[in-house]
């Protein structure tokens, strides 16, 4: 402030000190000045906007915030409680004083209490002239006493101190006058020329000069001070991270330090916040420029303050990750690459997992899992349903359900089912059925025919009508055994069904639906419903129907069949080939909320037909997953919604809008070669934010997405660098920044001992975050989400044998990596040499005595028995801080 400003604030100080009688020791509101306030506040918001000019991110806290926080770094052991300093405008309860005479409180009884009085509440205690005890932890102070040589970015100091994993604090101070507080010493130098010793200090100021007139680079004081700590008693262990904190600063650039601070309590104090502008540090002399390099402010930043999921930075931080996307990301699209063995797998059920454990799972019924569901080729679903079902216990496990698809009886899924009670599909179902039966009528490697798709539309729409009782219409005869749950539902009920002459007097499975929803039976009213709806076969009758005759009979394709006549063949094909698809539902997963579907047994590769079937099967797990993941309020008043079943609907699609839901579909690739898949995920993709959908896409390779799909994501991740070409790829199509290229070219080997570390560009927050990151997980999930083949045969052996549970306890026990595929291939190579077994031979003879000795408790598992017991009884879990 200027010295005018500076004499209006005393005078206003003054002034309303004056209006005050003497308030004791409490807090001095009579400071309080509306110039200062006003210089503050603009001071503040410039420097807010310079910092998100240049993509820095920065959170304003307010008074009560900081005081928490510097309460909670004075005394570690208050973290995460739920204490608030007492600030002017607080309800405050009056203080009695300590004199039994006393008539009543005084005034600074009635007044809040000093903030010192607040935050501390512990003595300090110095050991020596190094080391203070304060509450439950003793601290070590460490000074910069003389600046670096080359000024280095502060994450290069970060990451140092990450690998060795002790914790710490530091504080810098920048504060003018840097050059007026040398310029008597530059004079000096001057008066001293004539004695070389002087001539590099001369240099030096000249060289200040130099970057101050030509560079802009005004001259700063910069003050740097760091502490560590361990529990009181560990004096040892303190001293030794001291050492480390003070190596890694002199590494840092070359500087130099001193744990000689002559006040160990106030040099500890000087790197908590907001409690001194004070340091014991010595002043170096800095161009601005460079001071600025060693702020830590070049570390990737979070948009979430928390998340279910803690990721790391390379430099050991935590990077928190909500992936309910915390209403910061509006629409939630993720694309993963990564060649096999990329840990695609595991960076899918991490984020599942971490669904499961987010806000997503609570509302206002109560706890509630989310919607989820995994499309995959494999069983990468497996251990992730296993560890959800022990996690629920046997009551809730029904919630959780892993399905191995096949073309057998008791497979069969109509995709032509509709909601409860309605004739015809809703908006969005109408879509999904229009790209499912138009991929069923499309040559093999070849764009669909002239004019397919309006017959699909138009075949989809006169089947449903055929259903109905209307004009020509002819709906599904009731036939008593087809259902035996629906019979007897009906003799419970004691329903008298209508008839409607004919032979045999007929009944409708329509009357069979109807009646039992006036009785609010719904779950078998949906059971009858499968058998009133159309079927495959329903198409070839409604194609020849003569409205959509007369309309389609004209067109001819290339082999001189008619267009129908084509559908016809088409249809009848998979009739033939795909039986559990032209039959009424049977396939029930009943009030499953977790569903991972393994397409391995339904989904063959090598030839045109195999892809076509593959993507078939993709559509058809899309549907079984997430028929009701679009379902809207708004649908309850669309014109197919009969009355009575408006209200019934209204609750279930509210519900369904509100939950959170995410579909995944691993192995993408192995359905881009079908158009009608990719224009249905398109169409989720940009359907999915106004339902609240998120959707997973997971492939080996960036060209497996399309350009639709890729425009589409707001979460695109990289696991591991493929061949030179993919990650040239990547980095062009997301126009990644050179930093952000070099991390995708250089710095992504794939998973490893420490984690897995991968590069993520994320838009959130109206802002582009680009960030290598490393996922850190136990052995336990490691095992429970790992889809490498040696280890998933290892595992489902164990799993066969005494659980899911405990078989991965013993696992992560005997192979706390997450992985035994070093054991086996050693092993394997070993049988091998021995006996002269093929390598698929030797495997399977591996893992089964690996399995054997896990079991047995010997060999590599000696002692696994015990270890595994004192897990139910060992409630200490070792802290990395301490």
């Amino acid at each position: 402030m200027s010295r005018e400003e500076r004499k209006q604030v005393s005078e206003e100080q003054a002034a309303t000190a004056k209006a005050f009688p003497n308030i004791g020791d409490t807090q001095r509101f009579a400071l309080r000045s509306e110039i200062m306030l006003a210089r503050h506040t603009a001071a503040v918001h410039r420097i807010e906007g310079a910092l998100n000019g240049l993509d820095i991110s920065c959170t304003l806290i307010n008074p009560h915030e900081a005081l928490r926080i510097t309460r909670e770094i004075v005394y570690r052991e208050t973290a995460a409680s739920k204490w608030n300093p007492c600030l002017i405008g607080d309800r405050v309860m009056p203080r009695l004083p300590d004199a039994p005479d006393a008539e009543g409180p005084l005034l600074e009884g009635e007044l809040w209490p000093a903030i010192r009085d607040q935050i501390f509440n512990a003595d300090a205690d110095t050991i020596g002239g190094q080391l203070v005890n304060i509450g439950d932890y003793c601290y070590a102070p460490v000074d910069m006493e003389l600046g670096p040589e080359d000024p280095r970015p502060f994450s290069e100091l970060s990451a140092t101190l990450g690998r060795k994993r002790i914790p710490w604090r530091s504080a810098m101070i920048l504060e003018s006058g840097g050059g007026a507080a040398f310029a008597l010493k530059e004079v000096g130098a001057g008066f001293l020329a004539m004695l070389p010793g002087n001539e590099d200090i001369r240099r030096s100021f000249a060289a200040l000069r130099t970057m101050r007139e030509k560079k802009n680079h005004n001259s700063v004081r910069l003050r740097m001070t760091a502490a560590t700590w361990a529990p009181i008693g560990e004096d040892a262990k303190l001293r030794r991270q001291a050492s480390a904190l003070s190596q890694a600063i002199e590494g840092w650039g070359n500087c130099k330090t001193t744990r000689v601070s002559g006040d160990p309590l106030e040099a500890a104090m000087g790197s908590v916040p907001t409690l001194s502008l004070g340091s014991t540090a010595n002043p170096s002399l800095a161009p601005l420029g460079e001071a600025f390099t060693m702020m830590p402010w070049v570390r990737s930043a979070s948009p979430w303050q928390r998340g279910s999921i803690l990721f790391r930075r390379p430099d050991g931080s935590i990077w928190s990750f909500d992936p309910t996307g915390g209403g910061l990301r509006e629409a939630i699209v993720d694309i993963i690459v990564a060649p096999p063995g990329g840990g695609k797998t595991v960076m899918s059920n991490t984020i599942n997992l971490g669904l499961v454990l987010s806000s997503a799972a609570l509302s206002g019924n109560g706890a509630k899992l989310p919607f989820i569901g995994k499309v995959d080729i494999g069983p990468g679903g497996q251990g992730f349903v296993s560890l959800l079902q022990a996690a629920l216990g046997q009551e809730r496990a029904h919630e959780v359900a892993y399905l191995k698809m096949q073309k057998t009886q008791g497979y069969e899924v109509n995709v032509f089912d509709l909601q409860l009670g309605l004739e015809y599909p809703l908006p969005l179902e109408r879509v999904f059925l229009e790209n499912f039966i138009s991929l069923l009528a499309t040559p093999l490697g070849k764009p669909p025919f002239e004019g397919m798709d309006h017959l699909v539309q138009d075949v989809i729409d006169e089947a449903y009508r055929l259903c109905t009782d209307v004009s020509g219409g002819e709906p599904k005869l009731y036939r008593p055994g087809t259902e035996p749950m629906v019979d007897a539902a009906i003799q419970h009920h004691n329903l008298t069904l209508p008839h409607h002459g004919g032979e045999e007097d007929p009944t409708w499975w329509r009357d069979v639906v109807d009646a039992l929803i006036d009785v609010g039976d719904y779950r078998m009213a949906g059971i009858a419903q499968r058998h009133a709806v159309p079927v495959l076969q329903d198409l070839l009758r409604a194609a020849r129907t003569p409205e959509i005759s007369k309309r389609y009979e004209k067109i001819r394709i290339e082999t001189g069949e008619s267009l129908i006549d084509v559908f016809d063949r088409y249809i009848m094909n998979v009739i033939k080939n795909f039986p559990t698809l032209a039959a009424p539902t049977q396939l029930d997963l009943g009030d499953a909320r977790v569903i991972m579907i393994d397409l391995a047994e339904v989904a063959p590769k090598g030839s045109a037909a195999a892809d076509r079937q593959t993507a078939l099967m993709y559509m058809l797990a899309r549907h079984l997953i997430a028929r009701n993941f679009f379902l809207h309020p708004e649908y309850a008043d669309e014109p197919v919604m009969p009355s009575k079943m408006r209200d019934y609907h209204l609750a279930r699609f509210t519900e369904m809008k509100e939950a959170v839901k995410r579909l995944d579909y691993d192995e993408w690739h192995r359905a881009e070669s079908a158009p009608q898949v990719n224009a249905q995920a398109v169409r989720d993709a940009r359907e999915g934010r106004k339902h609240g959908v998120q959707l997973g896409f997971i492939s080996q390779r960036p060209r497996d997405f399309s350009d639709d799909l890729m425009g589409q994501s707001t979460g695109r991740w990289v696991l591991k660098k493929g061949d030179g070409k993919d990650a040239e790829q990547l980095i062009s199509r997301w126009e990644l920044t050179t930093a952000s290229a070099w991390i995708v070219r250089n710095a992504l080997p794939g998973p490893g001992r420490n984690g897995a570390p991968f590069f993520l560009q994320l838009n959130a927050a109206e802002g582009m975050y680009e960030v290598q990151l490393i996922n850190v997980l136990g052995p336990i999930e490691l095992w429970s989400f790992s889809s490498t083949p040696g280890d998933t045969a290892l595992r489902s052996r164990l799993f066969n044998a005494i659980g899911s549970q405990m078989a991965l306890r013993y696992l992560a026990v005997v192979f706390p990596d997450g992985s035994a595929i070093g054991e086996i291939t050693r092993r394997r190579h070993a049988r091998i040499n021995e006996t002269g077994l093929s390598a698929e031979e030797a495997e399977l003879g591996v893992i089964d005595d690996l399995a054997k000795e896990i079991l047995e408790g010997r060999g590599i598992a000696v002692g696994v028995h015990d270890r595994v017991r004192s897990m139910d009884h060992d409630n200490d879990i070792p802290i990395a801080a301490e």
